[in-house]
C-alpha cells in the first residue's frame, strides 16, 4: 500500500470510526404502552429507534415481563412510563433492572394534570355494586366544562387513585415531549439539536392537532354517550364533550342475561346517544346492548393498539378518536 494510499484509507477508517462513535453514543430509550412510544419516538426520530415494551393488546394493569423486556430494561440509559397508576406491573422490575437507567415517572412531574378515576353513581358500578379493578379508588370528580388549565393536577390523592390516560390530554402530551427532550439532551450532548428541533415540531403537531378537534368536536359537545370502560376522562374533559357514565363491561368476561338487562337500562336511563367500547369487546355483544338501549354503538382505540408504533401513531390516535366520537354521536343529541 503506497503512503497516498495509506493515508487515504487512515483517513475513510477515522471518519468510519467517528460516525459509529457518535451513533452508539445515542442512548437507549424504552418507553411502555404506544402512545408514549410514540412522543419518544417524535423527539428521538432520526437519532435513535426506542423500545415499545407493550408491543401488544396486553393490559399495562397485568402484563408479565418476557426476557426481551427485562433485557431492554437492563439495557435501558432511559424509561419512560406513566406510574403506578398504569403500569403497576412494573414497578418491582424497574427498580430490579433498571437500576443504571434515568427513570421518567411521569406520575411525578407537577407539570403534568392527573385526574382521579370517576367512580359511584353512573362512573364504574358493576352488578355486585363495586368499582372494576381499574376503577375501584378515586373520588369523582364529575364532568367539568372547560379545559381547568389551572394546577389542580390531582396529587393530593394516592396515585392509586389517579386515572393513568394521561396522553389524552394534548397539554400533557406537550409536557411529556418536553421532558423526554430535556432527558434525551442531557444523556445525549451531541445530538441536542435534533432532540430540540423534534420536539419543538412535535409541539407543533400538537398544537395544529388540538385546534382542529376543538373545532370538528364543537358541534357533538352536547350529546351524550357512555363508555364501556371509562378510558376517555381526559379527552372528554378536554374538549368539553358530554360523558355521562360507563357501565364496566370487560372484554374477557361474557355478561350474563341479567347483566345485559341491568346494562341496557343504565344506557336508557342516561339518554346516552352512543355507547362506545374499545378493542377486544365482544362486537355482536355491544350491538345487542346498544339495539336494546335504542342508541348507536362505536369504538375508540385510547391505547393505539390499532395503529402501527412510531411518531405518527399518537397523532392518529387522538384523530381517531374524535372521528369515532363525531361518527357515533352522529352530530348532536336526538
Amino acid at each position: 500500500m503506497t503512503v497516498r494510499h495509506q493515508s487515504t484509507f487512515t483517513a475513510v477508517f477515522c471518519l468510519w470510526a467517528f460516525v459509529a462513535g457518535v451513533a452508539s453514543a445515542a442512548p437507549s430509550v424504552v418507553a411502555t404502552v404506544r402512545p408514549l412510544h410514540s412522543l419518544v419516538a417524535a423527539v428521538t426520530d432520526g437519532v435513535t429507534e426506542p423500545d415499545l415494551l407493550l408491543d401488544g393488546a396486553e393490559s399495562p394493569h397485568s402484563y408479565s415481563l418476557t426476557p426481551s423486556d427485562a433485557a431492554a430494561l437492563a439495557n435501558a440509559d432511559i424509561v419512560v412510563w406513566v406510574g403506578e397508576p398504569l403500569e403497576t406491573f412494573l414497578q418491582r422490575p424497574l427498580a430490579a433492572l433498571a437500576k443504571n437507567a434515568t427513570v421518567l415517572t411521569l406520575s411525578e412531574d407537577r407539570n403534568i394534570r392527573f385526574r382521579a378515576n370517576r367512580s359511584g353513581g353512573a362512573w364504574g358500578a358493576d352488578h355486585d355494586g363495586h368499582a372494576d379493578d381499574a376503577h375501584r379508588q378515586g373520588d369523582d370528580h364529575g364532568h367539568d366544562h372547560g379545559h381547568d388549565h389551572g394546577h389542580d393536577h390531582g396529587h393530593d390523592h394516592g396515585h392509586g387513585e389517579d386515572d393513568g390516560h394521561i396522553w389524552l390530554d394534548p397539554e400533557n402530551a406537550g409536557h411529556i415531549i418536553r421532558t423526554v427532550r430535556d432527558a434525551l439532551v442531557a444523556a445525549d450532548p451531541p445530538n441536542q439539536d435534533a432532540y430540540v428541533r423534534n420536539a419543538d415540531t412535535a409541539l407543533q403537531r400538537v398544537t395544529r392537532l388540538e385546534e382542529k378537534l376543538s373545532l370538528q368536536l364543537a358541534p357533538v359537545r352536547a350529546a351524550p354517550f357512555v363508555t364501556a370502560h371509562d378510558a376517555l376522562q381526559y379527552f372528554d374533559r378536554y374538549y368539553q364533550l358530554n360523558a355521562v357514565g360507563a357501565v364496566t363491561l370487560t372484554p374477557d368476561r361474557a355478561p350474563s342475561a341479567r347483566r345485559l338487562a341491568e346494562i341496557e337500562a343504565r344506557v336508557k336511563e342516561m339518554r346516552a346517544v352512543c355507547l362506545l367500547s374499545e378493542p377486544g369487546y365482544e362486537p355482536a355483544v355491544m350491538r345487542v346492548i346498544a339495539d336494546a338501549a335504542s342508541t348507536r354503538a362505536g369504538e375508540v382505540d385510547p391505547l393505539g393498539l390499532k395503529l402501527a408504533p412510531g411518531p405518527d401513531l399518537y397523532f392518529d390516535l387522538m384523530q381517531g378518536l374524535a372521528d369515532s366520537l363525531i361518527g357515533c354521536l352522529g352530530g348532536g343529541p336526538e
